[in-house]
């Protein structure tokens, strides 16, 4: 459990199950809760102008999503499950009460919301470097590959669309840095910078 779910323990939780393809909310709905993904996969997307869905954020296992709408009325983007999810509940009035309650949580929690920022932040400046060698050695290096061993918890087809690459891509540019004795590959999922 990450750090928040410290934080959030203590407010009772529901769960809701979701087949793949099912909408747990949609852009525009009274936002009433976030939620923590238990199982499964579930995409934030937002319409663009011309009315195709721009992908703003894939929640996985694990993950806190929806935070922005304990203080919005409407949730601003949709939210489907990619695959067969289930999703735990916060109601947001239960939620707020409880932060409001616990000063220390809500500082726990405002903690954790500034770490989140500063990550999000990293993947921007990833995205903005030109070519696939740079942003897959920024990577590796944001994810602490550099002082250590990284193991991945989620295919490499998901990591190459989180900074902006093919699969191919990224494949390549791994290979690449394998064959070049930057990168120690001791297994698919598990790197480490040299």
């Amino acid at each position: 459990m990450d750090d928040w779910g410290k934080v959030l323990g203590g407010i009772r939780a529901t769960t809701r199950g979701l087949e793949a393809g099912e909408a747990l909310f949609r852009q525009g709905d009274e936002a009433r809760a976030v939620f923590c993904v238990e199982h499964g996969r579930l995409r934030l997307t937002r319409q663009g102008a011309d009315g195709s869905a721009v992908s703003l954020h894939v929640a996985r296992a694990g993950s806190l999503f929806a935070e922005d709408s304990l203080f919005a009325a409407h949730y601003h983007c949709d939210a489907t499950a990619e695959t067969d999810a289930r999703v735990r509940v916060y109601p947001k009035a239960a939620s707020l009460l409880f932060l409001r309650a616990h000063p220390d949580l809500n500082l726990a929690f405002s903690a954790y919301l500034a770490r989140q920022v500063q990550r999000l932040r990293g993947r921007q400046e990833i995205m903005r470097l030109p070519g696939a060698r740079d942003r897959v050695v920024a990577w590796l290096t944001q994810l602490g590959a550099a002082d250590g061993i990284v193991a991945l918890d989620g295919p490499l087809s998901a990591a190459a669309g989180e900074i902006g690459l093919t699969h191919e891509a990224l494949y390549r540019t791994l290979a690449a840095l394998v064959r070049e004795g930057r990168l120690e590959r001791p297994d698919r999922r598990v790197f480490r910078l040299i």
